[in-house]
C-alpha cells in the first residue's frame, strides 16, 4: 500500500509571509514527517493538519496526511485527503494507488451499501475518466485530425481511397464532438457541482436540518456526495441515486 512517503520543503509559503513564518511551517512540516517515520501517526496528523490550516494547498501535504489517516484507520479523512492531492495533481500514480486502495477497505467493511450510492450518471463517470487536461489533448487531437481529413479528400480522385477518407472522417468527426461533449460535461461539474467525502465510519443522514428529525438512511465513510444547500451547522447532501437528506457539517470534507 504505503510507497515512499513524500517530502517537500515548504519554503516560500506565500509572497507576503515573513521568513520567519516560513522557516516555522517548514519545521513544523518536517517535524510531522518525522513523527510519521517513527510510527506515531497520531502526532503527524496533527502537525499536518496544522500545516493545512494556514492554508496550505500543496499535493504532498494531502497525500501524506492520507497516508497518516490510513495507518490510524481513518479511512474517510485518508480518502478525502488523497482526493485533494488528485484535484491538484491529477493523475498522479501514488495518490490514485492509494485512493483506490482506502476505498478497498472501506468495501471490505462496509456490509449494507445502499444501491446506487456509489458512481454517478454514465456520462459524469466518463467526464472523470480522465484528467482534464488530458480531455483538452485528446480534443486538439482529434480537431485537428478531422480537419486534416476533411482538407485531404479535395486532392483525393474518386474511388476506394476517398471512400474510406470519408468514412475515416466521419468517426473523427464523432469522436471529436464525444470528447468535445465530455470536456463540456467536466467543466460544467467543476464549476458547478459541489461535492464532499463523508469522513466518520458512519454517518446518519436526517429528514431535516435539526438531530430531532426523522432519520432516512446510512452513508459510510469515503463516500462521494453532492452537496445541495446549507442552514446552520447543517448541509444537505444527494447521492448518485438520488437520495437526498441532511448532515451535520463536520462530517463532511468539501473538495
Amino acid at each position: 500500500m504505503m510507497k515512499a512517503v513524500k517530502a517537500i520543503l515548504f519554503v516560500a509559503i506565500m509572497a507576503c509571509t515573513i521568513t520567519a513564518q516560513a522557516e516555522t511551517v517548514d519545521q513544523a512540516y518536517a517535524a510531522a514527517l518525522k513523527s510519521y517515520y517513527a510510527g506515531n501517526y497520531g502526532e503527524a496528523v496533527a502537525g499536518l493538519e496544522r500545516v493545512a490550516a494556514i492554508p496550505m494547498h500543496h499535493e504532498d501535504l494531502y497525500y501524506n496526511l492520507g497516508c497518516s489517516y490510513f495507518r490510524l484507520d481513518k479511512l474517510g479523512p485518508a480518502i478525502y485527503n488523497f482526493e485533494r492531492a488528485l484535484a491538484l495533481a491529477e493523475g498522479a500514480e501514488d495518490a490514485e494507488f492509494n485512493l483506490k486502495t482506502a476505498r478497498a477497505a472501506v468495501n471490505a467493511k462496509v456490509k449494507d451499501v445502499l444501491k446506487g450510492a456509489e458512481g454517478g450518471p454514465w456520462w459524469e463517470t466518463l467526464s472523470r475518466a480522465l484528467p482534464l487536461g488530458g480531455f483538452k489533448v485528446m480534443f486538439l487531437l482529434l480537431w485537428w485530425l478531422a480537419l486534416a481529413l476533411f482538407f485531404g479528400l479535395r486532392f483525393m480522385a474518386p474511388g476506394a481511397g476517398r471512400t474510406g477518407m470519408i468514412a475515416t472522417g466521419a468517426l473523427v468527426w464523432l469522436l471529436t464532438v464525444f470528447c468535445g461533449a465530455l470536456l463540456a460535461g467536466r467543466l460544467y461539474l467543476n464549476a458547478n457541482v459541489r461535492q464532499g467525502i463523508i469522513l466518520p465510519d458512519r454517518v446518519v443522514v436526517h429528514e431535516g436540518p435539526a438531530p430531532g428529525t426523522k432519520e432516512t438512511f446510512k452513508v459510510h465513510a469515503g463516500l462521494r456526495v453532492s452537496l445541495r444547500s446549507e442552514e446552520n451547522e447543517w448541509i444537505r447532501i444527494r447521492l448518485p441515486n438520488g437520495l437526498e437528506g441532511w448532515i451535520q457539517q463536520q462530517s463532511l470534507g468539501r473538495l
